[in-house]
């Protein structure tokens, strides 16, 4: 069933003015798969990064759809009397 009169369409805006940021807490294996992921690296190469507790990871999805690794395992934001790993 079509609605009466002409319909309009309104396509995405590419350059977009807002951020979006979803914050994911969890184990330091699933982050090294999600980057694996992500980056569209095999699957197993998650198995040569090493990242300690507490750390940042930034995965950027750009507008264009590239994807790329801001950071990761950054935990610059703690003194180095309390980094831990493992």
């Amino acid at each position: 069933i079509m609605p009466p009169g002409p319909v309009k369409s309104v396509a995405p805006s590419v350059m977009q003015e807002e951020h979006e940021y979803e914050i994911v807490v969890c184990h330091m294996n699933v982050i090294r798969y999600f980057v694996c992921r992500a980056l569209q690296l095999p699957p197993e190469a998650w198995l040569r990064m090493r990242g300690d507790n507490c750390g940042i990871t930034e995965i950027i999805i750009h507008p264009s759809g590239r994807v790329s690794l801001g950071r990761f395992a950054d935990n610059g934001h703690l003194p180095i009397e309390k980094w831990t790993f493992h």
